[in-house]
């Protein structure tokens, strides 16, 4: 379906993460650094100490705004990117993993973030979905 679109610019969100109106002001400040900076990708990240499920193990840092996987992680992909479409021109559209251009932007310091200040509710398995449920 991205081949044939003509936008050439992609906001992404995962389904296992609960999306409320309290991340509207975070989105938009992603989404005006990625057109202001003249970003290809950007990923929205929370702090680990912001997750309901302590489980959930940190991806990334983030450092002037560039992802990092050195050191003690302690920053979580939440589940929303912004993307440019040509990004993903040299690779086969089908049955591939983010995680193959995330890596290689990764490797040429060109994966960027932005840190969500917003708790984080993700859908990691059926006990969790009951603790939410209860909230």
């Amino acid at each position: 379906m991205i081949k044939d679109s003509n936008e050439k610019d992609f906001i992404i969100f995962n389904p296992d993460t609960i999306w409320s109106n309290d991340y509207k002001d975070e989105i938009l400040k992603m989404e005006k650094m990625y057109f202001s900076e003249k970003l290809e990708n950007i990923l929205l990240l929370a702090n680990k100490k912001l997750s309901f499920d302590k489980k959930l193990k940190a991806d990334f840092n983030l450092k002037n705004n560039l992802i990092n996987k050195e050191a003690q992680k302690e920053l979580i992909y939440i589940g929303c990117q912004i993307i440019n479409k040509k990004l993903f021109v040299r690779n086969k559209i089908e049955n591939y993993s983010i995680l193959e251009i995330w890596n290689k932007l990764l490797d040429q310091k060109k994966l960027y973030g932005f840190e969500s200040q917003k708790d984080f509710y993700h859908l990691t398995d059926l006990a969790i979905f009951k603790k939410l449920k209860d909230l």
